[in-house]
């Protein structure tokens, strides 16, 4: 089991100096809007690839008319202990995050931690999930394959840049065909792989809803799909890789590429019936609590990861069926749970289970 035992801020978002420690299992911080509650989700999510969960810069980080932050917890894995510092580094005006465990920033060290800890995260913007953009859906999914995958953010990244290449090239003068043709052949290779990973996840989803749903009595039968006019699961490098050729004069034309994962949405089917866009927004947060719910029972008990769980203002819109699919993650699971709100009466409903803290009286 992964757990934050404790954090101590510098200089980041609106702490100063700031200390708090955790309990193993739950623990809800409740306190006006501002207060903080969101900066220390933030600050626990930065142990991991990338700049936590709401993917600010890092610069954007630091407390202002301060010139960098700090941010020491120790982190309990398997019984091991873990000193873990994350700080900024300023080249050339350009900030990085840098982390260290034990006091050794080696690849080897960070890599150690990237395998044993993995965020689940909640935040408000998801209660409108499936009536945000395409991209905000794809964004969800990612995030769920990269908590297994943690070279997952290099390969889209590493996507995005050779479409973006290729659009240059297309729009040069003069081609040069060598050159287009190899990074046509890196967007095939790596858009299949970013698809069959995308559709392995949401089979994922689907089976343990169906595995769960056995004993767990949910208000509506979920079915999450990949919705795409080119992608099938048959499709094979060289189908992708004549598209992309017979697709140059537009694609210059249009200015991208109009085939490809980045151009997927991901919808979810109600009872089979119709699109999820079209619930409340307590009912699609329904959605994404039996999608966490899921999520957690695969990496648990198929993958050996208890994941640590940030639900940011998840005491909205908790009617019964939310109550229920909460707790039920809560009973189920050993995995450390931090959720807030603005209300202590909001969490009455765990209140045997948890460990509360004021954030204005801290």
């Amino acid at each position: 089991m992964a757990k934050i035992n404790n954090i101590h801020f510098n200089n980041f978002r609106n702490f100063t100096n700031y200390k708090i420690s955790f309990e193993k299992k739950l623990n809800i911080l409740f306190g006006e809007n501002g207060c903080g509650k969101t900066n220390i989700l933030e600050g626990i999510s930065l142990n991991s690839k990338g700049r936590g969960i709401r993917n600010s810069s890092i610069s954007n980080l630091i407390k202002k008319k301060e010139h960098n932050f700090l941010i020491k917890n120790n982190l309990e894995i398997k019984n091991n202990f873990f000193d873990i510092e994350i700080f900024t580094e300023n080249k050339n005006n350009k900030f990085k995050k840098i982390i260290m465990v034990n006091e050794d920033s080696s690849k080897e060290s960070i890599d150690i931690l990237n395998q044993f800890i993995s965020f689940l995260i909640f935040v408000p913007e998801m209660e409108r999930l499936f009536q945000a953009s395409p991209s905000y859906r794809r964004n969800f999914i990612d995030r769920l394959v990269f908590s297994t995958k943690k070279n997952y953010n290099s390969l889209i990244n590493k996507y995005k840049k050779f479409l973006l290449e290729r659009i240059k090239i297309l729009q040069k003068n003069v081609i040069d065909n060598n050159w287009l043709s190899q990074i046509e052949r890196d967007i095939s290779s790596l858009g299949l792989e970013i698809y069959q990973l995308r559709h392995s996840q949401i089979n994922l989803i689907n089976n343990n809803l169906n595995i769960l749903k056995n004993d767990h009595n949910f208000q509506f039968n979920l079915e999450l799909e990949i919705k795409d006019d080119f992608f099938n699961i048959d499709l094979s490098f060289e189908e992708y890789l004549s598209y992309l050729i017979d697709s140059r004069s537009y694609d210059k034309q249009y200015g991208g590429t109009k085939i490809g994962p980045h151009r997927s949405d991901i919808l979810g089917i109600i009872n089979n019936d119709f699109d999820a866009s079209l619930l409340s927004t307590g009912q699609q947060k329904t959605v994404v609590l039996m999608i966490l719910l899921a999520q957690c029972n695969y990496l648990v008990n198929c993958k050996d990861i208890n994941p640590i769980l940030l639900l940011d203002e998840i005491g909205s819109h908790l009617d019964s069926n939310n109550r229920q699919i909460l707790l039920d993650m809560i009973n189920r699971f050993e995995i450390q749970f931090f959720l807030t709100g603005t209300d202590k009466d909001l969490f009455s409903f765990v209140s045997t289970k948890a460990q509360f803290y004021n954030i204005k009286e801290l």
